[in-house]
């Protein structure tokens, strides 16, 4: 463990999970006198130091969090305080052993700045980007084993495809889940179906499975809830319409023999969907599937231009599309 670190990247919720993770395993028990947080847009670097120096009230070893470190970056913002950093960098060179200093941005540092290299020589920098799918779906199985439940690496991307929220709300589906499977062992999907937040576009990709595995009574449960929802016709159009391009490309790219890690690299979309694609097409020639997107040319023409009601307009565009790929 370092006595100083530099966190920083635009995904907040990993760069806050880093810091309580550094104070846990550093510190016994996190109190206001041994975990103390500054806000740099109003506070000067010489309050930063004293408080690095100073003793706290029952020991010494402490964690100091400076955020919104704007001194960091390559064009800092004026601000009403002025940062001294050459206290800083004398601070640096003689660093207490017993405190943890974190310095935290949310917008990327300057590496050729001297404070920053000079904090990389004796600390730590780490960049955190925003998670990509397949990185929160890791994230989640790693969440969930920490509270001795398990989920698999299929359920845990399944909940990523169902909720489509991002990680901060992510962790919070991860929450109830773990509350509500307390004294089981395992996650399993019908507990993601029951308790997670299904996301509209989730709906739209099982409306277009139903719709190319034929199970015509489920696409019209799953089509009817949209409509209930109140959900804007010409947005659902736009939903389903995409669905159906990508169906479209993953066909062609696997009649030119691509494997499915090699078309997702291709569209630069996850495998987990290229497989789903791919599982819903197997039986559509590219043909049938150029005539769908046609046939969604024309509606959406319809769409724009006509004075039709808008749901009677999908509607009929789904019953189309059924007779097109019968």
């Amino acid at each position: 463990m370092k006595n100083i670190y530099i966190v920083y990247g635009e995904n907040f919720e990993a760069i806050n999970d880093f810091e309580k993770k550094v104070a846990q395993n550093y510190l016994k028990t996190l109190d206001e006198f041994n975990y103390i947080k500054f806000n740099m847009n109003d506070t000067t670097i010489e309050n930063l130091v004293y408080e690095c120096r100073s003793s706290g009230l029952f020991g010494n070893e402490k964690v100091v969090v400076a955020e919104n470190c704007n001194f960091l970056l390559a064009k800092p913002k004026k601000l009403k305080v002025d940062h001294n950093i050459e206290v800083l960098s004398n601070y640096l060179e003689n660093i207490s052993s017993e405190v943890i200093l974190i310095l935290k941005s949310n917008e990327k540092i300057d590496s050729r700045k001297k404070i920053v290299k000079k904090i990389k020589e004796i600390g730590e920098i780490k960049e955190f980007s925003n998670f990509n799918e397949t990185q929160i779906a890791d994230y989640i199985v790693e969440a969930v084993k920490e509270k001795n439940l398990k989920i698999s690496k299929e359920n845990a991307q399944f909940l990523v495809n169902y909720t489509r929220l991002d990680f901060a709300n992510i962790k919070r589906e991860i929450e109830k889940l773990v509350l509500y499977c307390q004294g089981k062992s395992v996650i399993e999907r019908n507990d993601i179906e029951l308790l997670a937040v299904r996301s509209l576009e989730y709906d739209v990709f099982s409306l277009t499975n139903e719709l190319f595995s034929r199970n015509y009574i489920k696409l019209r449960e799953v089509y009817n809830s949209l409509v209930l929802k109140k959900e804007e016709p010409i947005f659902l159009f736009s939903l389903i319409s995409g669905q159906l391009r990508l169906y479209y490309k993953v066909k062609v790219l696997l009649d030119e023999h691509y494997s499915q890690k090699q078309i997702a690299k291709e569209l630069g979309i996850h495998p987990y969907r290229v497989q789903l694609a791919a599982q819903g097409i197997r039986n559509y020639s590219v043909e049938k599937i150029m005539r769908s997107l046609i046939l969604a040319a024309d509606y959406d023409k319809l769409l724009k231009s006509s004075y039709m009601n808008k749901y009677i307009i999908l509607d009929l565009f789904i019953n189309k599309l059924i007779d097109e790929l019968k």
